[in-house]
């Protein structure tokens, strides 16, 4: 089937078609531990058939129920450095895709896109594996796709909560479990799916703001009561490197702008002065 699959891959845009037994083996073997098969062939030619419009109709479904059914999104999710994440990981990004299609012409039901808007928001909540690349398996990177996943999620046209603190507490969650740093721009992508949901007018600009604040205040406590605790300054480290970048994600939102601009200031003189 790889053959198969390669022969796809090398097909010009706009002439890519799938008979439905390549679905099924590209759905089966998602999070297949073969780097090759797994990202450069299965999750690129998702990528294209959803955005060529190469899938019938049948096969959108088939593609759709699939994922709803088996949501390999919490597959083992409790388990550090076991091959399941790969599942994990390349479900969340399949959920990107679908989402992202979604958003053009609808895929789901109401019921099905609330399933995987909260679904988004939990699979980061409770994913333990923070790997970025894996040698001879590929990038894990669970917590980056993660985040892609959540940022399409929380900037769909169609979401909306009426609780906004648990999306926030994703950041928690995740900061929670980090022990060690992170080596392959998580960071980045945690910010970007906020920049997402803030951009969309889907999240506040002022609960942003007060999210910030009050968890600085947090991260700050923690790391003072820690007494020189190798994970707290991992995670006030990694914090940082949030602002960071969302002081110029933000950059033409002035009152986000200036809360990150004073605490990023707080953490430079604390830290070398």
């Amino acid at each position: 089937m790889k053959k198969e699959l390669r022969k796809l891959i090398d097909l010009p845009e706009g002439s890519l078609s799938f008979e439905d037994k390549t679905v099924m083996y590209m759905m089966n073997n998602l999070g297949n531990v073969d780097p090759e098969l797994r990202d450069t062939l299965i999750y690129s030619l998702f990528a294209r058939g959803f955005e060529e419009n190469a899938f019938t109709i049948k096969q959108q479904q088939m593609i759709v129920t699939g994922f709803i059914n088996n949501l390999g999104l919490f597959t083992e999710i409790d388990r550090k450095k076991d091959d399941r994440v790969f599942l994990r990981s390349f479900s969340a990004l399949l959920g990107s895709i679908l989402l992202d299609a979604d958003g053009e012409t609808p895929l789901f039901t109401d019921k099905q896109r609330e399933l995987i808007f909260k679904s988004a928001i939990d699979n980061l909540k409770k994913e333990s594996d923070f790997r970025g690349y894996v040698p001879e398996k590929g990038w894990a990177h669970a917590i980056a796709h993660g985040s892609d996943f959540l940022g399409y999620s929380i900037s769909h046209k169609n979401f909306h909560t009426a609780d906004i603190n648990s999306i926030f507490d994703v950041i928690r969650c995740v900061m929670n479990k980090l022990t060690v740093p992170f080596i392959d721009e998580e960071e980045q992508r945690i910010a970007y799916a906020f920049f997402q949901g803030v951009s969309s007018k889907n999240i506040k600009e002022q609960d942003l703001v007060s999210f910030i604040q009050k968890y600085d205040n947090e991260v700050w406590e923690k790391y003072s009561e820690s007494k020189g605790e190798l994970s707290a300054f991992y995670r006030l480290s990694t914090w940082f490197h949030i602002m960071q970048n969302w002081y110029f994600m933000f950059f033409e939102y002035q009152d986000i702008k200036e809360i990150l601009y004073l605490r990023i200031k707080k953490y430079l003189e604390k830290m070398f002065n």
